[in-house]
This record gives C-alpha cells, structure tokens and sequence, in this order.
C-alpha cells in the first residue's frame, strides 16, 4: 500500500481591499497544514477597480482563487473569489492584470514551517473566524475620481459593442477554458468591464491540477444517456466489487468495514494527520459530494461496471430522504463519509453546534449502514482548528480535494470530460457532485482514467 504525501493546500482568505495615498493594496490571510499568516499585496488599478466593482463584502468570509485563467477572446485574464455566508457560498469573477496573475504564483510558492512529528493540524494555532477583522475597504473606495468612472463606462459600452456580433449572439464566456500556465503573461492598457461569467454555488479548490496537452488519440467521450439506460455493451468492464467483512466496530479496529475486490482499486487508510492528502504517482481517487440523491444508485453501478470505486460523502439531511441510495452504496462497497448534517459553514459555528451538526450525521448514516463512519469533507472545504478538533473528537479523518472538475455549475458533460483531459490526474483526488451531467460524463471519465494505466484509490 502506498504511503500518502502530505501536501496540505494552501487557502488564502481576503481580509482587507484598501485604495491609500501609495496605491492600491490588499490583505490576505493564508492558511497551510493548520498554520497561519498575513501577507499585504500591492495590486495595480486595473485589478483593483475590478474587484471593487464586485458586490459588497460586508458580513462575508472571501477566498480567493490560486488559480487564473486566460481568455482567449477577450485577451485578457480572469480569476475569482467566493463568499461564503451562512449556509450559502458565491463565487465572483474579474478580470485581472499580469501583475497580479504572478503575484498569485509567488503565494503558492510560499513555505510554511513543517510540522513536529505526530503533531495534528486541529492542535495548531489557527485563528477563529471571529478573531479575524472583518473584511473592509477604504473609505475613498466608493469615491472613485471622475476620470476613472468615465473610463469605466466608455470601455463597458466598447465591450458590450464588440461582443454583440452581427447575427445578434453574444459571446458565451463557457467557452474560456484555456489555463494561464499556457500563455504568455501580457500587460493590460486599459480597464475594462467588470467579467461576469455565469455565478452558481460555489465549491473550493485549493490545491494545483497540473495542465497537460489534450490526448492525440481524440477525446473519450461517451454518447449522452437518459437516466437509468444500460451501459455500452463494449465499454471496458472490470471484475465487480465484492463486500466481505474487514476487521471490529470501533474505529481504530473497523472490522465490519468492506474490502473492494478488484484488480483496479486499493484502500487506502487516513491517519488524521493532515487536512489534505496527495495520492502517489499512479493513483486516482473519485470522490462524489452532496449525496445521497436519485443519482447515487446510477453512479454506483457505473463505477461497478467499470471495475472501480469511489468515496461517497453523504449530507445527514439528504440520507432522511434517500436511506435506500445510503445502504446501496455501503452494500457495494462504496465508503460512505460524512459532509455534515446540513451543509452549512461549519466554520461560523460554536463548539456545540459543530459537535451536533457532525454527531446528527454522522448517527443517521451508520444506523443505515451498520458500520462505523470515520471520513468527513467539511462544506466548501472550510475548516479551522475548532472544526478539526471536533471531527477529531468524533473520530472523523478530515478528506479534501486536489481536483476540481467544477462540475456543479457544468452545463453539459463535455464541459466535464475537458477537464480531466486537460489536467495530470496521477496523484489526483477528484472532487464530484451527484448531478445528471456528471452521470453521463461518468463512464469517459473512467475509461479515460483507464488508459493511463492508474489504479483507483478509496480512502478509509
């Protein structure tokens, strides 16, 4: 069995946006392995008015992306932030300057004090969300001078113009998917509209995918099935996962828990030392979130019918209304994990409340199971010490993610699959949701993982 790296993800949370007297500045505050830090950025005009052109901040906890793209249309990069507030999480997209495009590689690149030997994340000191100062901006911020907002809304009327063409369509931002790494940083000369991709839920990633070229064998792309169609009749099968009894109820001894049998997938066990885990070269890990739902039964036979498996983190609430989808998971040996009980930011929460939220969950999953839950994903991948601490009273690993397909605001399962084939998925953890494009992106995903030849990971 391989050991698991540890290379925890960096999250930086934005905690000031400020115009002053030398310029324009931003505050960060990043976290790594339970450590934390400040950083104060100095950005340039052009990032900055677009930010600030973005909702109010006020009352929100902001992330922002590591993770840039470029826009082939409009020759310009993006990137975007997300706010979270309560049980409800946005994300917000502007164009930014290559200023700032490289300032976001040096924060990546920063190196946070290694851990002491046995030491866990949830013991460190990092900061509650309530000792944090609040986000806020300058008071000149909505004072912009005169020349400014003229500029800003002569080139919004010379974007709107340029991206009406003459059969009446408007340019659909969808089709940007081409990664900064891949182009040649170039400086802006002019402060555009702010860039307003479509907005939806939002999700976290806060580790690297590495680009890599398109495969010259064509994309594997499965034709579209309605819900609940049979498979290809030619696609690749593998041997299907059999349950057999593992090792005792408690957590450390774990001897009801099923073993996958197959050639094509290992389990691998949490240690509780890290919030986020890298697999070894030639390892993948599919992961499904927001379940259980009227998708998880079509999910689980895809993955047995190809040979594979698949972690499964479970929302308490939605295991009320979908018990059957829990038990059919478990009894194919599919690891059933918590994702709380309600979805809510647990990092806004009191003790008790996170030692009530997990519990509830935790409780409604294993009366449906028999077994004992011990991996959790917190919501949106927010976590601090507090948070930690809990999960790891209640014997609870802590799961994240280092691949984000994104594929809750994907329209078609193309927009899925491209994103597999545009990224390294050997050492990959895959974050998925239960979602009908997903379904019928499923069995290319497989196939394509596949073919490079890699073994699929469950994690315990």
């Amino acid at each position: 069995m391989p050991l698991l790296e540890q290379q925890a993800a960096l999250i930086v949370e934005l905690l000031s946006l400020e115009h002053k007297q030398d310029g324009y500045q931003l505050e960060v505050g990043l976290t790594r392995s339970g450590g934390f830090t400040r950083k104060v950025l100095l950005i340039d005009e052009f990032t900055y008015l677009q930010m600030n052109m973005l909702a109010s901040f006020q009352g929100h906890r902001v992330r922002l992306s590591l993770y840039p793209k470029w826009d082939p249309f409009r020759r310009t990069y993006f990137s975007s932030l997300s706010k979270m507030k309560s049980t409800c999480s946005e994300t917000l997209y502007f164009a930014c300057s290559e200023a700032y495009v490289s300032q976001l590689l040096q924060l990546k690149e920063l190196t946070f004090p290694p851990l002491e030997a046995g030491a866990v994340p949830a013991e460190l000191s990092s900061p509650e969300p309530q000792q944090m100062e609040p986000l806020t901006r300058s008071a000149g911020t909505f004072r912009l001078a005169r020349p400014i907002v003229l500029r800003c809304i002569l080139f919004s009327l010379l974007f709107v113009l340029f991206f009406l063409r003459m059969d009446g369509t408007v340019f659909n931002s969808a089709e940007a998917h081409e990664d900064f790494t891949e182009r040649k940083l170039s400086a802006h000369s002019s402060v555009p509209a702010a860039y307003v991709p479509v907005v939806d839920q939002a999700s976290f990633q806060d580790a690297e995918a590495e680009a890599v070229p398109v495969p010259e064998t064509g994309q594997v792309q499965e034709p579209e099935r309605e819900a609940g169609s049979e498979l290809d009749a030619e696609s690749e099968l593998g041997p299907e996962m059999e349950a057999e009894p593992g090792p005792g109820p408690e957590a450390e001894s774990e001897s009801e828990l099923q073993e996958v049998q197959s050639p094509l997938v290992e389990t691998l066990a949490l240690d509780g030392s890290s919030y986020e885990y890298n697999l070894a070269k030639g390892y993948v890990a599919l992961s499904f979130d927001d379940g259980p739902s009227k998708y998880t039964q079509e999910i689980v036979d895809i993955l047995l019918a190809h040979g594979v498996a698949a972690n499964f983190l479970f929302i308490g609430q939605n295991a009320q209304h979908y018990p059957q989808a829990v038990r059919y998971a478990d009894e194919h040996g599919m690891p059933v994990g918590s994702h709380s009980w309600d979805h809510s930011d647990l990092t806004k929460n009191s003790s008790g409340e996170n030692h009530n939220n997990l519990l509830r969950s935790v409780q409604v999953l294993e009366q449906n199971t028999g077994k004992p839950v011990t991996v959790f994903r917190p919501p949106y991948g927010a976590i601090n010490g507090s948070v930690a601490a809990e999960a790891g009273k209640q014997k609870l690993k802590v799961l994240l993610w280092n691949r984000d397909p994104e594929d809750w605001k994907a329209d078609t399962a193309e927009q899925i699959t491209q994103y597999f084939y545009h990224t390294d998925p050997s050492g990959g953890i895959y974050l998925l949701h239960e979602k009908a494009v997903t379904v019928q992106a499923l069995p290319a995903i497989i196939k394509y993982l596949k073919s490079k030849q890699l073994k699929f990971a469950i994690f315990r």
